[in-house]
């Protein structure tokens, strides 16, 4: 939200009533009509509900409705500007722009109103930034598997070059936000330009920019890899397997019957939590949640009783996909959900939210160091020390970042920058545990961050 726009849009609304009382008494002897219309969130495509639509200078004012449409009775006649405003706008950094309206007695006039696009909203941030080109390119960088936004994600724009020396060069780069968000602005058209997003060691196609002018472009990146969850239904006092029980990922479009031994599968499932529900004619319903994590396979033995009873927990076994993941689990040192809940209140940043685990040997400090471009930036350096010595003090043995199973470039910078409130949970794996786990990747320990969005829990 920018407290600006919000500021501005709750002073024009006050102002919209103080001047309709100022007015009210003249307001009711003249002739009136009425404005109707619809509010519209052109970066979405879908009408705004709740939307404040006002009548500038007089006491119409009213709320759309869930399918963005308003009605402003008792309108005075004349020529008046019709303006809306919404929370909508100060989440994207817009003010709402208003409508003229002739109303005449007794008429019906009917207006349109809009958060204007995502190609117009991008060319009015980008017209405030340095540059001349004529091609601007916005949009976020998501996960392809689970749709998680990518904070941190670098976005780059290329120049290709032909003739005799035809190469490719780097032209602008940009890092995405915590929403996932980033803008390439005033680029030179005339240029063959494409854009790539990087995070960690995954990447998108490069994407040619083919047109000028503001552009929107969204890019999905693969950092996490699907589950396969497999099972069988079974009767709870007989163990029979069950033949075309109906079993369900709720919320999903993964549905099917079971075969011919009580068998079903699914593949491509997104990780993360699950909500499995099994229905069989003549057995009561059975409804369990279950957790995958990346690269896992799972196999469910699924008992339904005759009648709704206090069954044993699902029974499930899980395999890896990928050999790095057979070996045993690690313990748990770092926040539950719960914990982090209950810490946040009383911390201002992510290392202070890190330094509530309270782990043995875990360091954590800022350092001076430089960036990709040998600049030195202020980062945060989370390692656990395995031994006490000297060192230069701006030396680390970085921990490796991981958020929502997907590697972290540049970790320092990233969590230096990263908003505490992101954070649903996260574990600190210690170097000899996660050796096994990530191999020379893990040498200094891994640190897992889960977001509000995506995730295990």
């Amino acid at each position: 939200m920018h407290p600006r726009v919000l500021v501005h849009g709750l002073l024009a609304l006050g102002t919209l009533l103080l001047t309709a009382q100022a007015r009210a008494a003249s307001a009711q002897e003249r002739p009136t009509g009425t404005v109707t219309g619809l509010v519209y969130d052109s970066t979405t495509s879908t009408p705004l509900e709740g939307a404040n639509v006002a009548v500038v200078g007089t006491s119409a004012m009213t709320e759309s409705d869930e399918e963005g449409r308003f009605r402003l009775e008792d309108v005075p006649v004349g020529e008046h500007t019709v303006m809306f405003f919404h929370p909508r706008l100060g989440t994207l950094g817009v003010s709402g722009t208003g409508q003229t309206v002739v109303v005449t007695a007794g008429s019906a006039v009917e207006t349109y109103l809009a958060i204007a696009s995502r190609e117009t909203i991008l060319a009015g941030w980008c017209s405030i930034e340095e540059g001349v080109g004529n091609t601007s390119i916005g949009g976020y960088v998501t996960d392809v598997v689970t749709g998680v936004p990518l904070p941190g994600a670098r976005v780059s724009a290329f120049a290709q070059h032909t003739g005799i020396l035809a190469r490719r060069s780097k032209v602008a780069e940009v890092r995405t936000g915590n929403s996932g968000e980033f803008r390439l602005c005033n680029l030179d058209g005339s240029l063959d330009l494409s854009v790539t997003a990087f995070f960690g060691t995954s990447e998108t196609d490069h994407m040619a920019i083919a047109e000028t002018g503001p552009q929107i472009l969204d890019m999905r990146i693969r950092i996490a890899d699907p589950v396969s969850i497999t099972g069988t239904v079974m009767d709870h006092t007989t163990r029979a397997p069950l033949v075309g029980a109906r079993v369900r990922l709720l919320g999903t479009a993964f549905d099917m019957l079971t075969d011919s031994v009580g068998r079903f599968g699914f593949p491509s499932v997104p990780p993360g939590k699950q909500v499995i529900q099994t229905d069989q004619l003549g057995y009561a319903t059975r409804t369990d949640s279950l957790t995958a994590f990346s690269r896992e396979a799972l196999g469910l033995e699924i008992l339904l009783a005759n009648e709704a009873i206090v069954l044993e927990p699902l029974v499930i076994t899980g395999r890896s996909a990928d050999p790095i993941y057979t070996t045993p689990g690690t313990r748990f040192s770092g926040l539950t959900e719960a914990q982090v809940d209950s810490v946040l209140p009383r911390v201002a940043d992510l290392a202070s939210l890190v330094r509530a685990s309270q782990m043995p040997g875990l360091s954590v400090r800022n350092v001076w160091v430089p960036d990709a471009f040998g600049s030195l930036r202020e980062g945060l350096c989370i390692e656990i020390q395995r031994r006490r010595g000297g060192g230069m003090p701006n030396a680390c043995n970085m921990v490796e970042v991981r958020i929502n199973d997907g590697p972290v470039p540049e970790p320092m910078f990233f969590l230096k920058e990263l908003n505490p409130t992101d954070i649903r949970w996260y574990q600190i794996i210690t170097p000899l545990e996660a050796g096994f786990l990530y191999g020379d990747r893990g040498a200094n320990g891994v640190l897992l961050l889960y977001t509000q969005r995506g995730g295990r829990r």
